[in-house]
């Protein structure tokens, strides 16, 4: 087997230098090419000791550990043992993504390979083409990864502000997960309530004519006395329209219940109860994932 030891020295250094650039990208952090450039060329040298004649020291996982603690040391720095076990973490999950990508791509071409001492060592002749399954692998790694950091992120962000929210309508109740938007400046225009909106297909206690008055999700105003004249009176007393203004649309309605009460529980064990509210119906889906299924006006936690 003839091993050419220029292409290995800059094949690694590639990889490890698009690895820790990756690790800085996803966890936001500064990025200095010269570090990581230096990072990456020891561990492009240490793919070197399966050369020596005697390489167990360097085959043990103790020694691979050392290794990444130095490559990250140099890459990053060390401001506090959080961020370092962060950026360790998330270079080492980057480096499984990217392996086993390449590992997948040169199965499916059917590539030979081998592994002498727990390094993975290619058989391919073309080193362009390793060069570009390498790089292929990282940028896929990088957008998905990038994508699935700030959902995350973003869910998190959202599940901080999800509260229980119960309504009380006719003596029966209806418990959801709700999202606390402090976007939501709705109101009625006459009575001034805030408007908190809800999954209207989700809430049982309300009756199922309501739904007749919404085409596609949106809500249709010829309808609106046509169906009304088949409403209980009880109802009747209850329901109102309130106009509101979106970004890609003109004026519109929204239908809207006077619920008897909204008990709002807080994620320090309080509750917050509410009568002077409306309750707008959306036929639609307030949240892709399910995660909440009411959207709360944030005067509804003041007070």
């Amino acid at each position: 087997m003839v091993f050419y030891l220029d292409l290995i020295l800059l094949l690694n250094f590639m990889l490890d230098y698009f690895l820790l650039l990756a690790t800085g990208k996803l966890l936001n952090r500064p990025v200095k090419h010269l570090r990581i450039a230096l990072a990456a060329g020891v561990g492009a040298l240490y793919t070197l000791s399966f050369l020596l004649p005697k390489q167990s020291f360097f085959s043990l996982f103790i020694s691979k550990l050392l290794l990444s603690l130095v490559i990250i040391l140099i890459a990053f720095g060390f401001k506090h043992l959080l961020g370092f076990i962060q950026a360790l973490a998330t270079f080492y999950l980057i480096s499984f993504i990217t392996g086993g990508g390449v590992i997948a791509v040169q199965y499916f071409f059917n590539i030979q390979h081998d592994v002498v001492n727990g390094i993975y060592i290619s058989r391919s002749s073309s080193p362009v083409l390793i060069l570009t399954l390498i790089v292929v692998a990282f940028g896929g790694v990088l957008y998905f990864a990038k994508g699935t950091v700030k959902s995350l992120t973003r869910k998190n962000i959202v599940q901080q502000k999800i509260v229980e929210v119960e309504v009380f309508i006719n003596e029966q109740s209806y418990l959801c997960k709700g999202l606390i938007d402090t976007g939501n400046q709705l109101y009625d225009p006459i009575t001034r309530k805030p408007v908190m909106i809800i999954e209207a297909e989700r809430l049982d206690l309300i009756p199922k004519l309501f739904s007749e008055m919404y085409i596609e999700g949106q809500f249709q105003l010829d309808l609106f006395d046509k169906i009304t004249e088949q409403l209980e009176a009880k109802w009747l007393r209850r329901i109102s329209l309130v106009p509101f203004r979106s970004v890609s649309r003109d004026m519109q309605f929204i239908l809207t219940i006077r619920p008897d009460k909204v008990v709002i529980h807080t994620d320090d064990s309080k509750q917050v109860c509410k009568t002077k509210v409306l309750i707008g119906l959306d036929y639609g889906s307030l949240s892709n994932d399910q995660t909440y299924q009411a959207i709360i006006h944030p005067d509804l936690l003041v007070g």
